[in-house]
């Protein structure tokens, strides 16, 4: 790429992921803030490990320093910024997104262009980032120019509203290579994926053709999978490199194993969580890359036309003989209980019907201050929000974000047919799979989970967008008191009461009276009542729960659920019988 600046003001697709965009700004003659999703991208480009400056050097041998804004914004950050700031010569400022409207109080944004880095997160991590990623949709115009960045820029029909009319620019490469996926479908990825560290343990190595492999990155979004696969392989420490969010609750999952970096020693295995998809830089003359994804962990099922081009290029050493091939691992969705009646096409239709009354039951109620006041018993907290002057709005990222799950869930992973296609349609060179059934598991049975252990998991779930997996049905099964705990008081609430359990159920029996009962039923009933086919008694049932958990008074119908769900009444054959129930498809926008 030989540019001397990023193009301005526009949406900007490179195409080849690791082809120098992020190079280009970070040693150019132009102030720049770079906006990055992650503090792994900023650890990775200048060995920082704790916000502050670091010299990097060009592959030129030019010297540059960049301040490195992450972490917690403490008084001795600020400083530094600050010192930083009134230097002399040229600036750059790497941040993650959730710094960068903080920034506008320490510089004058029309002094600087703004690079938004690998922008296509700003949908996928939507439901667990909304204010970082609210917070740059808001303040990049205020720039002296902006420019989102990509290799895999976000579908047009997903893209944010906030980003519309803004120009697309795509580069124009002379010779672009070929990516080449395998395929290996199987009912069990994470059997699969042991099996293939074993090949490598007995061997030392594993065999493509004649090429020869000796070590492994394996691209798993699940702290808790990784985990059960190191423990059940019985890797020891000397031979894993595991590259994830450094919190308490993974460093507790891991517990006899250590969290790096991407810049860290190579070891023979690698782990490598969404946390590295993007971005970082790893560098090996034999890796190959295998994605697993676990049709029954809805995190893990990974976006073709994105999340797999991010992982291709993740490998920079250009004497790699697989650093243009992945071998993805994985199972499909097509007859699981989930499995819906609906076309990825009809839910979009479905869904933006639905908007439509929507969006005209809020115009009404902007109207009146009375209205607005009495909206909270129709309106789901989920999808409307209150702007500064306290009128309703629809978040359309949020419905977004929704049809894009259903669309992986639903469409691409239904079969092995489907996941052909896609690759297919993205331009990926794939084989046709094999079947390989195997039997066994890799999961450990342990003792019961305690409140905080499951309660902290049941966060982690909730943070991934229309989770559709069967992990936070057993986690209530274990401790039930998270779901409502959950709903009704917050994560933060909770941890303020040391999830002491009976000082949590004090908690919801003494909730603030104001709150909408509806709303409060429509959270629980969110949880309760799953996507998919759903019996009239078991919705009677869980309605009635609901109903009672928040003091509603009122006959209980199941027809009630179509308050709640965009449904449809219907009948399926269960062990034979026609059984009467509603197939359920999301929840309801703005309630009835």
């Amino acid at each position: 790429m030989n540019l001397t600046d990023l193009p301005s003001n526009c949406i900007f697709n490179k195409v080849i992921t690791g082809c120098g965009g992020t190079t280009i700004v970070l040693f150019n003659n132009e102030n720049y803030v770079i906006a990055v999703p992650t503090t792994e991208l900023i650890t990775n480009k200048t060995g920082l490990t704790e916000a502050g400056t670091a010299t990097i050097t060009s592959p030129s041998g030019k010297e540059q320093t960049v301040f490195g804004l992450f972490g917690i914004f403490s008084y001795q950050v600020k400083k530094e910024l600050k010192e930083y700031l009134a230097t002399s010569g040229i600036k750059k400022i790497m941040c993650t997104y959730d710094k960068l409207p903080k920034l506008e109080e320490y510089l004058n944004p029309s002094e600087y262009r703004l690079l938004v880095d690998e922008y296509h997160i700003l949908l996928k991590a939507y439901s667990y980032r909304r204010a970082a990623i609210d917070g740059v949709l808001n303040s990049f115009k205020s720039y002296r120019s902006y420019c989102f960045m990509s290799a895999t820029p976000i579908s047009p029909e997903f893209k944010p509203k906030a980003l519309e009319g803004i120009e697309d620019v795509i580069a124009d490469w002379d010779d672009v290579e070929v990516l080449k996926v395998n395929l290996q479908r199987t009912n069990k990825p994470y059997l699969k994926a042991a099996n293939i560290i074993d090949a490598y343990k007995n061997d030392g190595y594993v065999t493509v053709g004649e090429l020869k492999s000796y070590e492994a990155f394996f691209f798993i979004n699940s702290v808790t999978d990784i985990a059960a696969i190191l423990q059940y392989c019985n890797l020891s420490r000397d031979e894993v490199k595991i590259v994830c969010a450094d919190t308490e609750s993974n460093r507790k999952k891991l517990a006899g194993y250590d969290i790096s970096n991407s810049r860290s020693k190579n070891k023979r295995f690698t782990f490598i969580t969404s946390k590295s998809f993007e971005g970082a830089d790893y560098f090996s003359d034999s890796a190959i890359c295998y994605v697993v994804s676990n049709s029954s962990n809805s995190n893990t099922l990974l976006d073709i036309s994105t999340d797999i081009y991010q992982i291709a290029g993740r490998i920079r050493t250009a004497t790699n003989p697989f650093r243009d091939m992945i071998v993805h691992i994985f199972n499909t969705t097509g007859k699981r209980d989930i499995d819906l009646e609906i076309s990825y096409t009809d839910m979009v239709q479905r869904t933006y019907e639905d908007l439509e009354g929507a969006k005209e039951i809020i115009e009404l109620v902007n109207k009146s201050d009375k209205a607005r006041k009495s909206a909270e018993k129709f309106l789901n907290k989920e999808y409307v929000m209150k702007d500064e002057d306290g009128s309703y709005y629809i978040n359309d990222m949020l419905i977004k974000l929704d049809l894009f799950t259903f669309k992986l869930e639903q469409s691409i992973y239904k079969n092995g047919i489907s996941i052909m296609k896609h690759y297919s349609e993205n331009g990926i060179i794939t084989n046709s799979p094999e079947y390989e059934k195997l039997d066994g598991t890799i999961s450990n049975k342990s003792k019961k989970m305690s409140f905080k252990e499951a309660f902290l998991k049941y966060v982690e779930l909730k943070n991934q967008p229309f989770t559709l997996s069967s992990e936070a049905e057993n986690l209530i099964k274990v401790q039930p008191l998270i779901k409502d705990a959950y709903n009704l008081l917050g994560a933060d609430r909770v941890k303020s009461l040391k999830y002491i359990k009976k000082d949590i159920q004090a908690a919801i029996v003494n909730l603030d009276a104001d709150k909408s009962k509806e709303n409060k039923a429509a959270m629980i009933l969110k949880d309760r009542v799953t996507v998919g086919f759903n019996a009239t008694p078991s919705i009677q049932t869980a309605i009635a729960e609901a109903y009672s958990t928040v003091g509603l008074d009122r006959t209980v119908k199941a027809s009630e659920i179509e308050k709640y769900f965009d449904c449809k009444a219907t009948v399926k054959r269960i062990d034979g019988r026609p059984t009467r129930g509603y197939e359920i498809y999301r929840s309801k926008i703005v309630f009835g």
